[in-house]
C-alpha cells in the first residue's frame, strides 16, 4: 500500500480575485466582452500591449556584446537601483546629496516588500519585534497582509482609504487613523495607483499625510524590483 504524500495535508488556496477575473474573461465568448483585471495596457483585441520603447529596448539588449549576464552582486545592479532612487525622489534630493539613500533589488513588487517586511521584522522597534502593529489601506493588494503574516508580524490592522458613499479617498478617517495609531506603528502607504482603488491622494492630501506622521527613524519606498531605505544617518 503506497504511502500518502507528506504535503498531503496543505490546503488549496483560495483564488486571486483579480486574476480569477482575468480567467473569466478568457473563458467568456462574448465579443462584447471587456476585461475589468488588471490594469494594464491591451491592443483592440485585449491583447497585452508591449510599449514601441520596450521593444526597441529589448532589440538594444539582445545586440550588446558588453552584457555577459554575470551574477549580480548581493544588493543588485547599482546602477539600476541608482536609477530607480533617482526617479522615485528626483536629482535633487537631500538624501542624495547627504548619501543617505540605501537599496536592493528584487523579484518585483511584492519580492520587494516581503524583503522589507523581514527587515523591519528583524530589526525595527527592537530586535525581531513581531508585536508592532501594522497598517494596511481598507482595501489593498490582498497579497500585502499575507506578506506581513508570513514575515511574522502578529498584529495585522487596518485603516480608512476608500469611502464607498462619496467613492474616493476618505481623507478624514485616514489621517484619524494615523493620528491613533501607536507610536511605532508601521504604515503600508501606496504612492501612486493605489491598489485596487486607482484613488491617489492630492499633493497637498499627501502633505497633510506627511505633517501627521511627522519624524520617523526610517522611511522605505518599494516598487517595481527595488526596495529603497532613507535613513537619517549616512549608509
Amino acid at each position: 500500500m503506497a504511502s500518502s504524500s507528506i504535503f498531503a495535508s496543505v490546503p488549496q488556496a483560495p483564488p486571486v480575485a483579480v486574476f480569477k477575473l482575468t480567467a473569466d474573461f478568457r473563458a467568456d465568448g462574448d465579443p462584447r466582452k471587456v476585461n475589468l483585471g488588471v490594469g494594464a495596457y491591451r491592443t483592440d483585441d485585449s491583447q497585452p500591449w508591449v510599449l514601441p520603447v520596450v521593444k526597441k529596448v529589448e532589440q538594444k539588449i539582445a545586440s550588446d556584446d558588453t552584457l555577459n549576464h554575470e551574477y549580480l552582486p548581493i544588493l543588485g545592479l547599482p546602477e539600476f537601483r541608482a536609477s530607480s532612487s533617482r526617479i522615485a525622489l528626483g536629482d535633487d534630493s537631500p538624501a542624495f546629496k547627504e548619501d543617505r539613500v540605501g537599496g536592493v533589488q528584487s523579484l518585483g513588487g511584492t519580492g520587494a516588500l516581503r524583503i522589507g517586511a523581514e527587515f523591519l521584522r528583524r530589526w525595527y522597534n527592537g530586535n525581531n519585534n513581531t508585536a508592532t502593529p501594522i497598517y494596511i489601506s481598507a482595501p489593498s493588494w490582498e497579497n500585502h497582509n499575507a506578506v506581513f503574516l508570513d514575515a511574522g508580524f502578529k498584529d495585522i490592522r487596518s485603516y480608512r482609504y476608500w469611502d464607498a458613499a462619496k467613492r474616493g479617498l476618505d481623507l478624514k478617517g485616514l489621517l484619524e487613523d494615523l493620528e491613533n495609531a501607536p507610536e511605532h506603528s508601521i504604515f503600508v502607504l501606496h504612492a501612486c495607483a493605489h491598489n485596487p482603488t486607482g484613488t491617489d491622494p492630492t499633493q497637498e492630501e499627501w502633505k497633510q499625510v506627511a505633517d501627521v506622521m511627522k519624524v520617523r527613524p526610517l522611511r522605505s519606498y518599494v516598487f517595481s524590483g527595488h526596495l529603497m531605505l532613507i535613513c537619517y544617518n549616512q549608509v
